[in-house]
């Protein structure tokens, strides 16, 4: 039955000649393909493999491992779209490579010390990746590959990936309810629709729904996504990528995408769309509103009230650091060239009740704000915090994802300033910032177009705070934010605390951002400004300025009052 699967692979050549994006993207690839066709393939040494379990930087064994990934992906490319021995050659060789790593997983993901061969058979997201890419190259490439490495790379990929998964053992994935379930689950699954006999499909097709069950479950009816849209793009990516892939082997009689919470799922990142391509940066989420195009287009033909923005917003054959090759090979095979774009964002607000996120856009600003709980996935201790962007730019703001290590993702995460309470537009009480837990959560109390109320008491560890409510108005050209802390003991500290993406300064009547002021008492508070420099994703340095401000006054009960007055800059500039 594999003469079904992905049938679309068919039309890449002819939407290359219809569609400018992507030809610009072939003309990109066939000069990145130039500094590696001369070049030796380096190998993955076991030096930079240990150096995670020494130091905890994953970056030097990882720089190399997805270079073999963007090599694959150049190659591949260029040998669907050219009959070019060249490249033929290439890609042989690094799939022969890839073929030849020790293990497909990366070293943050297996535990210290795991026998050599269940590291090499260690299904993580990147193995499982591997022989999904693998797999399909395969299948669409095998009349110009050589019989060797069609034979080896089905060899290798059962030998590491179906085989282990067949046995039955367990994987760290199984029943997660984040994207490790629908990449993993959902790449192993397509790798065995494109190599596995129908009796070896039928027995692994209960236990691989069950678990992308498991990644549904990590979402409420309301589809929202707590990781934010990078990993909504990630899993729900390969999510949709089996479910193509198994309705083809079904002949539609397998249809995952007949389910209202998957198409709530679908419709989510389009509402997090602002101007200037930023987005809402909660949890480890990057700063940009990135789509991968070939996935969007292809849900808008499942549901039409997708929308579809302009390849200003769409990641390109290198905007991906891992070169995922699914998601790569489906924005050449998917792309409509007459599908309607959408280049404004609609102006409204969104509630999302299970998440307990808020989204308002307006012509003058983008708001957005979320309650929830201290235990998400990817959680950072955030609960009551905000954003304001205004007239494209980011004023309020949140700084996403830090760096990963070892230590991001253990004990030590919140050390780390982007996850910490430190990082976000949240009060300090008595000292007291928030702390990680499920226990430590928000409530969203009111939420209409022009008022929010979170009730964020429970996010702190402080017996004596009774009541600590924030209240957001919503006009035309300001927002006016209330929080409201009552105690049942005399003389509390309360510090207003924000986060900046500019450096603000002190006026008359409170602190000037950019275009914006936030105006308030200031004789009630002691103001502190500082400048904080942090690194993000693969080392990249970011700054954002923090503002203090200590009420002057400790009582039994403290009300605040900020208003944040708007000039709108954005029509100017258009």
């Amino acid at each position: 039955m594999t003469n079904r699967l992905f049938t679309e692979n068919k039309n890449i050549k002819e939407n290359v000649k219809n569609d400018i994006f992507l030809k610009q993207q072939v003309e990109r690839i066939k000069s990145d393909s130039e500094k590696f066709a001369n070049k030796d393939i380096a190998a993955l040494t076991y030096t930079s493999f240990k150096k995670f379990y020494v130091t905890g930087s994953r970056k030097e064994y990882e720089y190399e491992y997805f270079l073999h990934r963007r090599r694959l992906n150049d190659f591949a490319i260029l040998n669907i779209l050219y009959d070019d021995e060249k490249y033929r050659l290439c890609l042989q060789d690094i799939i022969w490579s890839i073929l030849d790593e020790f293990t497909w997983a990366l070293p943050a993901h297996i535990p210290q010390n795991t026998d050599i061969e269940n590291c090499i058979t260690h299904i993580d997201l990147f193995a499982s990746e591997t022989a999904f890419a693998l797999a399909e190259i395969s299948h669409i490439l095998s009349d110009k590959l050589d019989k060797t490495i069609v034979e080896r790379i089905k060899y290798e990929v059962y030998r590491r990936v179906l085989k282990p998964y067949l046995s039955g053992r367990k994987n760290s994935w199984d029943c997660l309810e984040n994207n490790w379930s629908a990449v993993c689950a959902g790449s192993v699954g397509s790798a065995f629709l494109y190599f596995g006999t129908d009796e070896e499909i039928q027995t692994v097709l209960p236990r691989i729904k069950e678990t992308l069950e498991y990644y549904l479950k990590g979402f409420g009816d309301d589809g929202a996504c707590v990781e934010g849209i990078n990993y909504w793009a990630y899993g729900f990516g390969y999510f949709t990528y089996f479910a193509q892939l198994l309705y083809q082997y079904s002949d539609g009689k397998d249809n995952l995408f007949d389910n209202k919470k998957v198409e709530n799922i679908a419709v989510f990142p389009q509402k997090l769309w602002f101007k200037n391509n930023n987005t809402v940066t909660f949890s480890d989420c990057g700063d940009k509103f990135t789509q991968r195009s070939g996935l969007i287009h292809f849900l808008k033909q499942k549901y039409s009230q997708i929308a579809v923005h302009d390849d200003n917003c769409s990641l390109e054959f290198d905007g991906d650091g891992c070169y995922r090759f699914a998601h790569l090979i489906r924005d050449f095979a998917w792309r409509k060239n007459n599908i309607k774009v959408q280049t404004e964002s609609e102006n409204g607000f969104y509630y999302f009740k299970n998440a307990g996120w808020y989204i308002k856009r307006t012509s003058n600003y983008e708001f957005a704000a979320k309650a929830g709980d201290n235990k998400e996935s990817h959680n950072h201790n955030d609960i009551g915090v905000f954003l304001l962007n205004v007239g494209g730019d980011k004023i309020v703001t949140d700084p996403g994802r830090g760096e990963y290590t070892s230590d991001y993702f253990s004990s030590k995460r919140y050390k780390y300033f982007p996850p910490s309470a430190l990082a976000h537009s949240v009060p300090v009480v008595n000292g007291i910032v928030q702390q990680e837990g499920e226990e430590y959560r928000g409530n969203i109390v009111k939420a209409t177009e022009n008022e929010l109320i979170i009730d964020c008491k429970d996010a702190y560890n402080d017996c004596s705070l009774k009541e600590l409510t924030r209240k957001f108005e919503f006009y035309d050209d300001k927002i006016v934010l209330n929080d409201k802390f009552a105690f049942d003991t005399d003389k509390n500290d309360v510090t207003e605390h924000f986060v900046f993406d500019v450096k603000p300064t002190e006026c008359e009547n409170g602190l000037k951002i950019g275009n914006t002021e936030m105006c308030y008492n200031v004789s009630d508070f002691e103001c502190k400004i500082n400048e904080v420099t942090y690194a993000s994703n693969y080392n990249k340095q970011k700054t954002v300025y923090t503002v203090d401000l200590k009420h002057i006054v400790k009582t039994k009960t403290v009300e605040t009052k900020f208003e944040f007055n708007i000039k709108n800059t954005w029509k100017e500039r258009k």
